[in-house]
């Protein structure tokens, strides 16, 4: 599959997350399995992310990881949001190298 390719299943993985979290919001849903749907759009972002570091479009992968990082920290996975926090990190600074704020930014958030 070339980069094109990837940033397109990254993207279609991206939206599908989306409406996992959504509807995890569901009253319903959120007495019955909504963490489920979350850990699903976990996996989704962690998928989308290295599918955009394949396509090497960094600022995607960054904010692919950021998600999957607020994500772990609404289901209290502390390690897991860290490790994806400095995922993300790693993916901005190759990005751009020179520029530390979003780097910062990422830092604060934890």
């Amino acid at each position: 599959m070339d980069s094109a390719g990837k940033e397109r299943e990254a993207v279609q993985l991206m939206a599908e997350a989306e409406k996992r979290v959504k509807a995890s919001h569901s009253f319903l849903r959120g007495l019955f399995g909504g963490n489920t749907r979350i850990e699903e759009a976990c996996e989704m972002y962690t998928r989308a992310a290295n599918m955009f570091k394949m396509a090497k479009n960094w600022n995607a992968a960054g904010n692919a990881f950021c998600q999957a990082a607020k994500l772990h920290m609404q289901l209290q996975s502390k390690h897991d949001s860290a490790t994806s926090f400095v995922d993300a990190g790693n993916a901005y600074k190759k990005a751009d190298p020179q520029e530390r704020g979003r780097e910062r930014e990422v830092e604060r958030s934890m």
